[in-house]
């Protein structure tokens, strides 16, 4: 006779044994399910990372894209070369760039790399914006061959646009950061800003308001000379006193002098004024619009002469000038892009990038 407790031991066994098999199942494959996430998770990480830093790059190409008129890729160029994202380890990014629609704009594609093979890349549209240049630049201009002087607490320098129509600008811009230290430093021996004229320099980017750009895509002769391949009236170098008008808010003009010139008296200009040699500005001179010195040049710019528009001044050839920018008195040089319409509609003027659109390369 079988008996009834043997067997009811072993069932029971047998059910302990079965259970144990699906609870170590399941506890393996909830590990497993675990694992999975947990790596997806990551992964998911990775990538929304890379797409932060893949926006980085955007941004990082949109600052060294030189300013102008138009885009110079004609084919694709590398703009951004490889490089490491300065707070996040372990990602990269590198920018290349393109021209569409005749280089007014261009397309930009930043790729990101990261960790285990993680790699995004966002395509963005840029064109050309605001202003790229300052009320006062120094373009080519190199800290070496440069000098500047600032005298007395009454002049100004403005990059906040007269006519409220456009953004503000630099005050003054450079493309030699020492250039911009030795502006900034009235300890340096090539002049600058004191303590109390500091806050006379304004515009974007703080005060003083001293910015330094990359390199344009033309020189300041060059585009001198695009406008001198316009119709403009030529006055020899010399000095100009009396009553004048160098065109006029109905009929602005493009007006060169071919040599240095001494302006005082009572002046008035509108358009473009280019003078090939130095440029000394005194009385009640006011210019509305685009003034260019070039060539070995010297611009002192004293009394109640005034600017408006912007002053752009070539890099100069010889080193340690007595001046390459003297600006004391009431002088005052306030950016206003209503009086710069004449210029830029003869000759475009040179502009920063603009993005203008953006999406994720799915890849």
């Amino acid at each position: 006779m079988k008996n009834p407790l043997k067997n009811s031991q072993g069932m029971a066994l047998v059910v302990i044994i079965f259970v144990g098999a699906i609870l170590l199942t399941l506890t393996g494959a909830s590990l497993l399910f675990s694992s999975l996430d947990l790596k997806a998770t990551s992964t998911m990480k990775d990538g929304t990372i890379a797409f932060q830093v893949a926006d980085t790059g955007i941004h990082h190409a949109l600052a060294v894209i030189p300013s102008g008129d138009t885009f110079p890729y004609s084919s694709t160029t590398e703009v951004v070369p490889s490089t490491v994202h300065p707070s996040i380890t372990g990602f990269s990014y590198s920018v290349t760039a393109i021209n569409v629609n005749g280089g007014t704009q261009a397309i930009l594609t930043s790729t990101a790399q990261g960790p285990n093979g993680t790699r995004k890349v966002v395509v963005a549209y840029v064109s050309r914006g605001n202003f790229g240049l300052g009320a006062t630049s120094l373009p080519g201009s190199t800290a070496p061959s440069t000098e500047t002087t600032f005298s007395g607490t009454a002049f100004s320098i403005n990059g906040n646009d007269n006519c409220n129509a456009a953004p503000a600008v630099p005050g003054i811009v450079v493309t030699d950061p020492v250039l911009a230290t030795e502006i900034t430093n009235s300890t340096t021996s090539d002049g600058g800003l004191a303590s109390n004229q500091i806050n006379l320099v304004t515009g974007a980017g703080g005060i003083p308001s001293v910015t330094t750009i990359q390199p344009l895509s033309q020189t300041v002769s060059q585009i001198a000379d695009a406008y001198l391949n316009l119709s403009h009236t030529d006055l020899s170098g010399g000095q100009y006193s009396g009553n004048g008008n160098w065109g006029t808010s109905g009929s602005p003009r493009i007006t060169r002098i071919t040599g240095n010139a001494d302006i005082q008296g009572t002046i008035e200009g509108y358009g473009v004024l280019i003078v090939d040699g130095a440029l000394g500005v005194q009385g009640n001179f006011t210019f509305h619009g685009l003034v260019i010195a070039r060539g070995d040049v010297q611009v002192q710019i004293t009394g109640n002469a005034g600017i408006y528009g912007s002053l752009m001044i070539g890099g100069s050839t010889e080193p340690d000038p007595d001046y390459e920018l003297d600006v004391r008195g009431n002088a005052h040089i306030r950016f206003d892009s209503c009086a710069l319409a004449a210029a830029n509609g003869w000759v475009p003027l040179p502009k920063a990038a603009k993005l203008v659109a953006w999406q994720e390369k799915l890849t």
